[in-house]
């Protein structure tokens, strides 16, 4: 062979490498983007399912809540059946349900059905009931009186000032555009629109001193709904510790403890038929509550009720957040949030 043909020969090899090469990075590219591709379909799949999931946990608390009112809603010879009537039974009662689990094939939905009463009304807030939520929160004593009396003048009629509060004429509410309310709050994240209140203090984050705790936030403890008194059937320590008797003595750690207790029955198991306190007498008597505090609380209230409802597919979480009014013959949504969670 001459040294052109060599020459030719060698010339069309690294050709056809090249060709070769080019060829593998293309389809290796091509295969890459379907990988990815799938791989976004089947999260949006999954992501889809777990939403479904979701309003699934929804529709099975609302389904829960209706047969609440009906004393013989199940037949008790079906152990499935026995274990619905009972939560349906307590949540007639006012106590709430926390944690159970709907399958539904690949899917499942965790769901918490828990009254409204379990917080405490931030519109009927007295001062040393501020007190207490914001000392539980960890906000400073000295930030109290101006967070206090700023709330109050956001909430009460007319342009009077309280000592330390805000009404129209205040720089803070000049420079933000807008007026004080002057009416109760319709949500809790309202909070936020005044004066004193911040991201940290409404919903947790870190302290004014950076060598202080961090704040716990009162956003949880808090509703827009009910009548202010709390339920002692659902709600949660923190909220129990906020309650103050008539002497302005706070809830003792151990009376919370024996409340926590004492509502779960003789079985000390959630979501069984003896949960509960039957009356506010009943749970006075069984716990060293202060009797002043039997006007204060329930044991039965469930007009409104938060569902929150977390569905999953295969790791994948979706979250719907709602509120729903009671009654005998409707189950109404009066708030609903839904959100992606991973």
């Amino acid at each position: 062979m001459t040294r052109c043909s060599q020459r030719q020969a060698g010339a069309a090899l690294i050709v056809a490498l090249w060709t070769v090469l080019i060829l593998s990075l293309l389809i290796g590219g091509l295969a890459y983007e379907m990988h990815v591709e799938a791989g976004i379909t089947s999260y949006a799949r999954k992501r889809m399912k777990a939403q479904v999931a979701a309003r699934g946990g929804v529709e099975y608390a609302k389904f829960l809540l209706a047969k609440s009112f009906e004393s013989s809603a199940f037949e008790e010879s079906e152990q499935e059946k026995e274990d619905l009537r009972i939560l349906a039974k307590n949540l007639g009662r006012g106590i709430g349900i926390a944690g159970t689990t709907v399958d539904m094939g690949a899917s499942k939905a965790t769901v918490d059905i828990l009254p409204e009463a379990g917080r405490r009304n931030v519109n009927k807030l007295a001062d040393e009931d501020w007190e207490e939520l914001l000392d539980l929160a960890g906000v400073p004593e000295e930030k109290w009186p101006e967070l206090i009396d700023c709330f109050m003048d956001w909430t009460d009629p007319g342009d009077e000032h309280r000592l330390n509060g805000a009404e129209e004429d205040d720089a803070f509410y000049k420079a933000q555009g807008y007026k004080p309310k002057n009416a109760p709050l319709d949500t809790v994240d309202e909070l936020m629109l005044i004066k004193g209140f911040t991201p940290a203090i409404v919903y947790g984050g870190p302290p004014p001193n950076p060598k202080s705790e961090p704040l716990r936030g009162i956003a949880h403890l808090l509703t827009t709904f009910g009548d202010g008194k709390v339920n002692v059937n659902t709600a949660s320590r923190d909220v129990l510790l906020t309650l103050t008797a008539a002497n302005g003595k706070m809830m003792d750690d151990w009376v919370v403890d024996d409340i926590l207790k004492y509502r779960l029955g003789n079985d000390g198991i959630p979501n069984t038929k003896d949960d509960g306190f039957d009356s506010v007498q009943d749970a006075i008597g069984k716990t060293g509550m202060d009797p002043s505090l039997a006007d204060k609380i329930s044991v039965s209230d469930r007009q409104f009720v938060r569902v929150v409802s977390i569905g999953e597919n295969n790791g994948v979480e979706s979250g719907v957040w709602a509120v729903f009014e009671v009654g005998e013959k409707k189950v109404t949504p009066i708030y609903w949030r839904e959100e992606q969670m991973q």
